[in-house]
């Protein structure tokens, strides 16, 4: 039973606790903003926040802000931003979870065509003067050249897409140097599709490699080190953007638009026909419940009109300066009273003023002082792009077609039944478990059955290539790091780092150095796969007997006899252990390497989550859990002494 005493210690701290929280209730009460006491009388969509879709990309980052920032302060509602992919914010404003996306293109999503026609979904207002444009593009100093930067016309006589075929050599793509490479938009976004049927029609597929490239920010990165570096690129893009204002660019031609031809294109249903790209409608999508309860918000967001000028320098400033949307908007906003005040009614227009006038809402909280990295780090590496990026990306060709495409060439050409046949053979050596063995097979079988066999063979060459290049750096650093401890000193925090840090972080400078593709993902991969065998090498090493090695110094054995034939095999389970970390680690960097335009499994998962295709997503995520369970049962039992294995005895490992 409790004490008295400590009874009574308890109830003490109990009550301070709820002193504590009424004092701290009471604070907030008093810090509230004093804005919302001159709120209107009128309550913003019945009292409920305004939740919006967070766009990441510039142009829809910037009016998103726009919107919150007049609606929180002229109609005095509540907002709020809410993260996800653009199928899964769509969805969402079909059934109301969000109230608006600030930025829809005509004509380009199912999933809102859908909605409107169920009349789940409004569309309103054409925020972009004129509309936005979209198309192929190569950078201008391809066709006219750059005498600023010592550049010559490489193809100058490009100008239609029916010349593209000759130029193939100019785009080579490094995974098939037979075809010129197209970047295309990311997997599942609706351009992709459309961008895909369009190379089909015009039999550009023939000479040109359909290359995806992951994410929205992979697709700029390659964009802006092609620029950096001076060299050749011919990729899908988009206006407004912040690349569009920064780099010059020279549209391909296409045939004139087609209305009809463009419908068939972006559906994909009946005969295709050449059309150029439709010049889109930008508009704001709203949920119909919020449109009806909401008419006074509705009749300002049909007013908003942006002229591209306007735009694009938004967007450029936030691209070059590295600004947040948040900001852009309240600098716009103060900016250019002229334009915005155009949209609301005279009250509207005072209350956005007033709060205008009273200055950001951010508290500065004066005991931190004002510095970042951010804008250093940026200068520096693109400075490295320019000077060594050429060196980095050839030195990324031969490791591309010397190591990466052999291998997976291997094991896309060698028959299913014998790799399945191999897998048998190598567990029942392994484990000694015919129910197991039988298990492994069966679902290996089971992803091929699915489709996804080719896509599980580009995904293993990867993780397979990863974990000998984390093999052949972990393991000899191991060594070396158990014999110093100032060695293992200098190493721990490094290595905390590389696994502790966030893998998107160093996606992107190693994509600007590489380029898409395989070679940027396997040095992610084996930056963040590599630690694990290193520590536990160490650790292996470290834990052998020390009446061993004195048995063994007593016959007169050499440095290289007491590692190779006394510690390395005591510390084999240690070492095997960190192998199958290793190779966990990589595979657990499928998805991410996806992002980055590397094919295999990680790709479906990366297209099921972009597009909400749930069955496609737990297709390949369950593909990626079979394959982690035969790569870990496997290398688990070679870590077991041979006797053990023998017994079918195995201790299981952590």
């Amino acid at each position: 039973m409790e004490s008295p005493v400590l009874a009574s210690r308890h109830r003490q701290i109990l009550k301070m606790f709820q002193c504590l929280l009424l004092l701290f209730a009471c604070l907030c009460l008093l810090a509230a903003p004093q804005v919302r006491a001159q709120a209107p009388s009128g309550v913003c969509n019945g009292g409920q926040p305004v939740r919006f879709a967070d766009q990441n990309w510039e142009s829809a980052s910037f009016t998103t802000h726009i919107f919150v920032r007049i609606l929180r302060d002229a109609f005095a509602c509540e907002t709020e931003i809410v993260p996800g992919t653009p199928a899964a914010a769509e969805a969402a404003l079909a059934q109301n979870d969000l109230q608006i996306i600030a930025e829809i293109w005509s004509g380009r999503s199912a999933i809102i065509e859908d909605a409107i026609q169920a009349g789940q979904v409004r569309v309103v207002g054409d925020t972009l003067r004129g509309g936005a444009e979209q198309g192929w593009y190569v950078p201008e100093f391809l066709v006219k050249g750059d005498p600023e930067r010592g550049i010559e016309p490489r193809a100058p006589d490009l100008r239609t897409w029916e010349d593209l075929p000759r130029y193939k050599e100019l785009f080579r793509d490094p995974e098939q140097p037979d075809k010129g490479r197209f970047l295309n938009c990311p997997t599942g976004w609706v351009c992709e599709a459309t961008n895909s049927r369009l190379l089909s029609l015009y039999g550009l597929d023939d000479h040109y490699s359909n290359f995806r490239a992951g994410t929205g920010a992979a697709l700029d990165a390659a964009i802006s080190a092609a620029h950096e570096r001076g060299e050749p690129l011919l990729f899908y893009y988009w206006s407004p953007a912040g690349l569009m204002a920064k780099y010059r660019l020279h549209r391909i031609e296409l045939p004139a638009f087609n209305q009809a031809c463009w419908d068939t294109i972006v559906s994909g249903e009946g005969e295709p026909c050449p059309t150029d790209f439709l010049k889109a409608r930008l508009a704001v999508a709203v949920s119909a419940p919020f449109a009806e309860a909401n008419p006074e918000i509705i009749a300002f967001l049909e007013r908003v009109s942006f002229e591209p000028d306007q735009l694009n320098r938004a967007i450029l400033q936030m691209t070059e300066d590295r600004v947040p949307g948040e900001v852009m908007a309240e600098r716009f906003l103060k900016d250019n009273p002229q334009v915005w005040s155009t949209w609301l009614d005279a009250a509207h227009v005072s209350r956005l003023e007033s709060s205008l006038g009273t200055g950001s809402r951010q508290v500065d909280d004066g005991i931190f002082l004002q510095w970042s990295g951010a804008e250093f780090v940026n200068r520096h590496l693109a400075r490295v792009v320019k000077d060594w990026g050429e060196t980095f990306r050839r030195s990324g060709d031969v490791l591309l077609v010397h190591v990466l495409l052999p291998v997976e060439k291997a094991h896309t050409s060698v028959p299913a039944w014998l790799i399945l046949a191999f897998v048998a053979v190598l567990s029942w050596h392994a484990t000694r478990k015919p129910v197991a063995t039988i298990l492994y097979v069966l679902g290996l079988y089971l992803i091929g059955v699915v489709g996804l066999w080719d896509k599980l063979m580009q995904t293993f060459a990867l993780v397979l290539i990863s974990t000998l290049f984390s093999i052949l750096i972990g393991i000899p650093v191991g060594i070396l790091a158990a014999g110093s401890r100032w060695l293992r000193r200098v190493l721990v925090p490094i290595m905390d780092v590389m696994q502790t840090l966030p893998s998107f972080v160093y996606l992107i400078p190693v994509l600007m150095l590489f380029g898409l593709g395989k070679v940027p993902a396997l040095f992610a991969t084996v930056i963040y796969a590599v630690p694990p065998l290193i520590r536990l090498t160490v650790l292996g090493l470290l834990q052998v007997d020390p009446t061993a090695k004195e048995a063994a110094q007593s016959f007169g054995v050499t440095r290289w006899q007491m590692l190779t034939r006394v510690t390395l095999p005591l510390a084999r389970p240690s070492i095997m252990a960190g192998i199958n970390q290793t190779t966990m680690m990589a595979l657990a960097m499928v998805v991410v390497a996806s992002m980055i335009g590397a094919r295999g499994l990680g790709e479906d998962v990366l297209a099921g989550i972009q597009t909400l295709d749930i069955g496609r997503g737990l297709q390949a995520g369950i593909a990626i859990v079979i394959l982690a369970i035969v790569i870990d049962r496997i290398t688990q039992a070679y870590g077991e002494p041979l006797r053990k294995r023998r017994k079918g005895k195995r201790t299981e490992l952590p």
